[in-house]
């Protein structure tokens, strides 16, 4: 998959794609399904696939004060668009003037000039252009005038709900990961380089990977049995807690890792923890020897849960 971080690297020659284009977080079960529309377009008219997506997400610049958190990570964002198959993504610096691009100014600069693109694959309520003012009616009238295609694809409902992102950042903040891994068709993911801490676990006996919180998506303070990942793509049974580590008067957000039977440096790499069942939630124990014996008990009911005995070591996996 080619990636391209801003007009001027495209290719000369427009890849005329046929193509989506939106925040896509979480690459959800609705994005998935407009994702296979333009393939099946594009295997059917001898055409190249393409996402045009933005980092950082648009809400953080239009609304940079409310405290918004990501599906995922745009790293991950690319993970799964080259998962799925798709063979170019055009990610625009949204801060640097396409957030003040005008509805027309962005189909002419963006989607038509420097592409060419043959067909535009859109949900109903896509908006573009400063303000969101542009809109599917605008797109397909300029599309006629240019002469590319606009498919407008219905949304996909679950439970009554229709999917969105909002509604799966929602679900994974209320701590219901199952409801958001249905939505997003796989497990949650928190993902981030992993950085020194104040090794607070190696002294208990369980050290861990401390995660840079990056702005993904958290469930509820708690402790958290999963799985992780290593640039390697080595897979290791892991327990996960995310908070302010009262115990120790913590008063900053920390996630931080457990890998069982990990022997090995992860300083400076990105880790990714898919959460699968929920432990226990946060709490400030008396000292640091009654958290080490519920650490203890943790650990024990987060094999027992993921099917690992002591000693698994790693295993080649995707998330």
């Amino acid at each position: 998959m080619n990636v391209y971080w801003d007009l001027d690297q495209l290719p000369e020659e427009p890849l005329e794609p046929i193509m989506t284009m939106g925040n896509l977080d979480g690459v959800h079960r609705g994005h998935q399904i407009i994702i296979s529309h333009i393939q099946q377009e594009a295997e059917r008219v001898g055409a190249p696939t393409l996402v045009v997506t933005f980092e950082p997400h648009t809400r953080r610049v239009v609304r940079p004060d409310s405290g918004f958190r990501t599906v995922m990570t745009t790293r991950e964002k690319l993970r799964r668009l080259q998962e799925l198959g798709v063979d170019h993504v055009l990610v625009l610096p949204f801060r640097e003037g396409y957030s003040e691009m005008t509805a027309l100014e962005f189909i002419d600069e963006v989607l038509w000039e420097p592409l060419k693109a043959r067909s535009i694959f859109v949900g109903p309520d896509a908006g573009y252009g400063k303000g969101r003012e542009g809109d599917v009616r605008l797109l397909s009238s300029e599309g006629r005038r240019l002469g590319f295609h606009v498919g407008v694809i219905d949304p996909l409902y679950v439970e009554g709900h229709r999917i969105s992102s909002s509604l799966i950042r929602r679900a994974i903040e209320n701590g219901n990961l199952e409801r958001a891994n249905r939505l997003l068709g796989r497990h949650h993911i928190v993902s981030g380089t992993v950085m020194r801490g104040f090794r607070r676990g190696r002294e208990l006996g369980y050290p861990t990977a401390n995660i840079a919180d990056e702005g993904v998506a958290l469930p509820p303070f708690g402790v958290y049995a999963g799985w992780a990942f290593t640039e390697a793509g080595e897979r290791y049974g892991t327990m996960i807690n995310i908070g302010e580590r009262p115990t120790f008067d913590g008063q900053s957000l920390s996630i931080e890792a457990h890998l069982f039977d990990f022997d090995g440096n992860l300083y400076g790499r990105e880790l990714r923890v898919s959460l699968r069942h929920h432990l226990r939630a946060e709490a400030k124990f008396e000292d640091a020897a009654a958290l080490k014996a519920q650490m203890m008990r943790d650990a024990v009911e987060a094999r027992k849960l993921l099917g690992i005995k002591k000693g698994a070591g790693k295993a080649k996996a995707k998330a």
